[in-house]
């Protein structure tokens, strides 16, 4: 893998050293083959990231949000393209633009089962102060989400700890307490004191109320967001 890697960036260095009109032909010559739709969302995402990491001072919030806002304005309204509207969710939570941030993640959640997509959703639930038989409802969903992972990863796996873990948690925070058990079985079931402590530091942020909210308190809202 990493000889692969180390060719790969000879590889660019040498097409780097052509001359800047041939660079420019294949470009175009890419370009031409490339789809439609795959054109679009790499312009968005390309002013998307031009926004957000080349200004000259990135702590200027004002002046980003405002070069966003312009941004937005001009993608489509009614976009199914996945990379669209991840780039479109991106600036509406940046916005703080919570209520439209959540209906592009139920979109996207049509098109592929993500746990943590679907934990997010709980998180703005929360950060809008929703009724909470509905942040309920969406930690039951996100529960299942992980579930459904979970029957797909082979236990020897790591990630297979954390789906598990997820899972727990999402039940947890739906209101079944008697999970909280589990979580610390959870924990005590690894030997490696590195990830104990790093579960430790989970189950923490899970049980903790004050923890979890100052996460929630960062996420930028706005209300009257428009």
């Amino acid at each position: 893998m990493y000889k692969f890697l180390a060719l790969s960036f000879i590889s660019i260095g040498l097409v780097a050293c052509n001359k800047t009109s041939e660079d420019s032909a294949l470009t175009i010559n890419n370009q031409e083959y490339m789809p439609k739709h795959q054109l679009t969302a790499n312009k968005y995402i390309y002013e998307y990231n031009n926004i957000i990491y080349n200004l000259p001072n990135n702590n200027d919030q004002k002046t980003i949000n405002l070069k966003l806002k312009k941004l937005l304005n001009t993608m489509p309204s009614n976009e199914d393209n996945l990379a669209i509207l991840k780039t479109k969710r991106k600036i509406l939570i940046r916005l703080g633009c919570l209520e439209q941030a959540y209906v592009i993640t139920e979109k996207m959640l049509t098109k592929a089962n993500n746990s943590k997509l679907q934990e997010t959703q709980c998180i703005f639930l929360k950060r809008m102060k929703k009724d909470i038989s509905l942040i309920k409802q969406c930690y039951e969903k996100t529960a299942s989400s992980y579930l459904n992972e979970i029957n797909l990863i082979p236990k020897a796996q790591l990630w297979y700890q954390y789906a598990l873990w997820g899972n727990y948690a999402a039940m947890y925070h739906a209101g079944h307490k008697e999970y909280k058990l589990k979580l610390l079985e959870l924990i005590n079931y690894h030997n490696n004191e590195d990830h104990r402590l790093t579960y430790r530091q989970m189950y923490e942020s899970v049980v903790n109320p004050s923890i979890l909210q100052k996460r929630i308190d960062r996420i930028p809202y706005s209300p009257e967001c428009r």
